[in-house]
Order: structure tokens, then sequence, then C-alpha cells
């Protein structure tokens, strides 16, 4: 064979394939843009409207940080440690702004002007193309809420009606400030969607080519006959787990669901639901304003969801950390990074406000982002919290990696997360 790396036979290329799958996607990609014989001899990652589990960038997310450069962002693996950076479409960073779910390493973008949705590979380029958000307003109500697309961001992406094995792939997003979940086909005109205000949803995530999303009370699971139909949500697993005595006024616990890879990112993938119990110290009086759940101290309790057994059992999260926000959920291999912040079985909670000032009957975001952040250890029941603030600037506001983390979560995107606060005009 010699030098000519291009005769490699297809049983080595194969062998070489699932090791490079094995450790880390851009890996494959990079393999594949050496020489066309490679290319000719290995699937295209793009394939499935480049929704293939197999070939999606788990474990890496984008940084929430001023570009260096034009066009170029930093991509951190959670698994590994290792930094990308990666150069943009120009009309990819002009056009679109990213929302904050992501469909395993995929970005969420919403067009600016039509509020059409897709997902982009950071590695790949490919652009997912889905229905615009307008097609789920009700064109005739008078609340705002529900005329705005804004308001119809979703806060949790993922695969749906066991798409992992479809030629054609279904994505389905759940969109809670407005408590609809909705269907598409990638290149679909609009989005089937239905309505769950009864039900509370409080989070969702799709698992296995599967999408779940829970209530205080049950987890459901997401049928829509392949995205022809409206979506129907089946009761799965009772997750009504035992109440705990609070004093009156208390917020109610907050549920997230989470579907995590494991360090084996294609295998032994589970859902998992943490639930946040906000408590106020004994002996102490309630504050004067009421209680904030932003701030005020809470404990995590963590469950391992089997959904083909239903069963709901505790967990101590695997040797992982874990970081949650509103509508972001990581997964961290803490050995892969040097902090003694950063510890294994540790929920870390991570929400933000910042200041908004009035005006033109509206309300817009003013000032640094200012996040909250509350750590909880599982096995020992050990908390911390502290507040920092994040201008996304490494020069002005350098952050450790649970910073970091805890910034990409619990980021509002520059206010863009919060639909702009409708005021009252006069005689409205």
């Amino acid at each position: 064979m010699g030098n000519d790396w291009t005769t490699l036979t297809g049983v080595l290329i194969v062998l070489i394939v699932e090791r490079l799958l094995a450790d880390d996607v851009t890996e494959y990609i990079r393999f594949r843009a050496v020489c066309s014989a490679w290319r000719q001899q290995t699937e295209d990652p793009c394939v499935n409207e480049g929704l293939h589990p197999r070939y999606l960038p788990l474990s890496w997310m984008m940084l929430e940080e001023t570009s260096e450069a034009p066009l170029r962002h930093r991509f951190l693996n959670t698994r590994t440690g290792e930094v990308k950076a990666v150069k943009f479409p120009e009309e990819i960073d002009r056009d679109n702004d990213v929302m904050g779910p992501t469909l395993d390493g995929l970005l969420t973008l919403r067009e600016k002007d039509t509020h059409y949705l897709s997902l982009f590979n950071p590695f790949t380029g490919y652009v997912t193309e889905l229905p615009s958000l307008v097609t789920m307003i009700h064109t005739m109500a008078h609340d705002p809420t529900l005329v705005e697309p804004q308001y119809h961001q979703p806060t949790a992406i993922g695969l749906s009606d066991d798409s992992a094995w479809w030629d054609r792939p279904v994505v389905a997003i759940f969109c809670k400030m407005v408590n609809k979940i909705a269907v598409a086909r990638p290149g679909g005109k609009e989005w089937r969607w239905a309505s769950f205000k009864t039900l509370n949803l409080q989070s969702a995530a799709s698992l296995m080519g599967r999408f779940y999303a829970c209530s205080q009370d049950m987890l459901f699971h997401l049928r829509s006959d392949g995205g022809w139909s409206d979506p129907k949500l089946e009761p799965v697993v009772n997750v009504n787990l035992p109440i705990l005595l609070q004093p009156g006024g208390i917020p109610p616990n907050r549920y997230t669901l989470a579907a995590h890879a494991g360090d084996d990112a294609r295998d032994n993938k589970k859902l998992t639901l943490v639930r946040e119990v906000y408590y106020w110290p004994n002996g102490h009086p309630p504050p004067p304003d009421g209680f904030d759940t932003l701030t005020m101290p809470r404990f995590c309790i963590v469950y391992a969801v089997d959904v083909s057994t239903r069963v709901v059992n505790l967990s101590h999260l695997d040797g992982h950390a874990l970081f949650i926000g509103d509508d972001r959920v990581v997964w961290v291999r803490p050995g892969a990074f040097s902090s003694r912040l950063l510890r294994e079985g540790t929920v870390y909670t991570c929400r933000s406000h910042r200041l908004f000032t009035v005006g033109d009957l509206r309300v817009e975001p003013h000032g640094p982002l200012i996040v909250e952040l509350h750590g909880h250890h599982v096995a020992d029941g050990s908390r911390f919290e502290c507040e920092f603030l994040s201008d996304n600037s490494e020069e002005v506001n350098p952050m450790g990696i649970v910073e970091t983390l805890a910034t990409y979560v619990g980021s509002d995107r520059g206010g863009l997360a919060r639909p702009p606060l409708y005021m009252p005009a006069d005689g409205w």
C-alpha cells in the first residue's frame, strides 16, 4: 500500500469509521474530508435530512461569548473538554437568532423576519428546514401570547414517532409559554399542533427517536402518526411522587426531563427526571415581597425513568454533573475539567434575570445578565449557591467552567428568551 492512503481497503475503513464514531462524530467528518475515495466508501453524515442519530454532534455546545472574529464561534465538548472554533456561513449569523434548546448538538435557529425554524449542524454546515412558528398562532385570539410567534419559541425540541428508524424523521417541539406541542417533517409547510394547557406540562425531552413530556403527575409519550396528524399524548409512567409538606405560600416543585447518553454517546440512553423542591428555613419570617424561585433555597431529587418497565427509581447521575435551565440541559463529565466546583453527582440549577426598561409600550432588556446558580450534591446533600454577572466577554468577566456552563443553560440570549412584555395603551 505504501504511502497511498486512498488505497485503504473497505474492511479497514469500516474499522476506522466505527472507532471514530465511538469517539466523536467530528473526527469522522474530518476523516471523510481527507479524500474523495474515503467519502465514496463512507456514509454522508447529512443523511435523513441531517437527523440520523449516528451522526449528531452529541456533547457539543456553543459557548455564550462575544466572538473574537466575525462569524466564528467556539464550541465545547462537555464529555472531553475539547474546544473547537467554527466559522458560520454569513447568512446563518446575519438572518437568524439562536434558540435555547438543541437537538443532540444541532442548533435551533429562528429566522428573524419570517420565524421559520431550522436545525443547523455547525460541523457539517447542513441546515434542516422546518415550518414557520406563524403556523401555530391563533389569528383571531385577543390574548397577545396566542397571536405573537415570539411566544411560541420552543423550550424543548427533539425527534418523535420513532424517528431514529425512519427515512423521513419527525421533529417535535414543546412551547411552554403557550402550553403547545407541535410536530413537523423537515421541509413541511406547517406545524401540526395541539394545546395541552389543562395538563400544565413542565418539561419535555427526546429519547431514542421518541418525544416525552411530563407534568407534576404523569410522564407522557407523544404520538402523531409520523407527523401526519395532530399530536396526542399517551400516559406512560405515573410520576406523582410523594408530597413534601411545605409551609403555605412556598412555590410548587419544579420538574425537568433530561435524556442522557452516558459516556458511550450512542448507547444506554435513559430519561432522567429532576425534581426541584423549594423550601424556607424554619423560624425565618417569609420575605415581605413574597417568595422568589430565582433566589430561594432548594434541594434536588433525581429519578431514573425506565419507560419500558414503567418504573421510577432514585438516581445519583452515574458519575456525571447535570446543569439545567429553563430551556437548556447539559450533561458534563467532571473528570474532563480541572475545577473543584465541578463535582460528579451534582445538579446545578441555573436561572437568569436582567434589568428591563419600559418604552414604546413594551419592556426591553437592559444591563448585564445576572445568573443565579444553585448546586446540590445528590449523594451527601451538600448545597451551595452564588450569583454572578455575565456580559459574554472573557476579557471583562473571565469565567471558570462552572460559570461558563451556568451562563449557557441560564442564558436569556440577550433578552430574546423573554418575548416583549406588552404594556396596555390608553383605552386598550
